[in-house]
């Protein structure tokens, strides 16, 4: 799919967003994934980030195999008025838990930087083709520096988390991204 480049323009503020929660994330000692959801009029309704690594609060889900970043993003977020025009910003391709809480939520449309050949939902089924997705726009990795970036920052993840296949496939999607590591 091509992407309008005044799109491309409004998905960069929002991916590089996304990157930088992921890197946040990192840092706290969770996976190195970021998100948002963002209205039609570009206003940020919730930032999320993964939080596996870290306790849980009050405030927020943590130490457990749920809090991924879109989810934190979705439990922020709490009941949506009018979905259908909000955008899901991810700094990876969601897994099926969180891709599955996109449709059930009808999560208008969802873009990420970086594809994740092993844990995304898109090795096991096609995004459009399933029936909660059918309304929901799906815009993969739009500008390929960032996929570059959201690549190089989830490879150490990648081959720490997923089994031998997993990496294989990693490596070979991400080469150089993967390349020494």
């Amino acid at each position: 799919m091509t992407v309008p480049a005044t799109e491309v323009s409004v998905h960069e503020v929002h991916l590089r967003e996304a990157l930088a929660l992921a890197r946040r994330s990192l840092e706290a000692g969770s996976s190195p994934v970021g998100a948002m959801l963002v209205d039609q009029s570009g206003q940020v309704i919730a930032r999320g980030r993964n939080r596996t690594g870290e306790a849980q609060t009050a405030e927020r889900v943590g130490d457990a195999s749920v809090a991924h970043a879109e989810m934190d993003v979705f439990f922020q977020a709490g009941k949506l008025e009018d979905p259908q025009s909000l955008t899901l910003y991810s700094s990876l391709e969601p897994c099926l838990m969180c891709g599955g809480a996109s449709a059930l939520l009808e999560v208008g449309r969802i873009v990420w930087a970086t594809g994740d050949p092993w844990g995304g939902a898109g090795r096991l089924l096609a995004w459009s083709d399933h029936p909660a997705m059918q309304e929901t726009e799906i815009i993969a990795c739009p500008l390929p520096e960032l996929e570059t970036e959201g690549a190089s920052l989830f490879a150490p993840e990648a081959k720490r988390a997923f089994p031998e296949k997993g990496w294989a496939l990693w490596r070979e999607k991400y080469p150089v991204e993967t390349e020494g590591v």
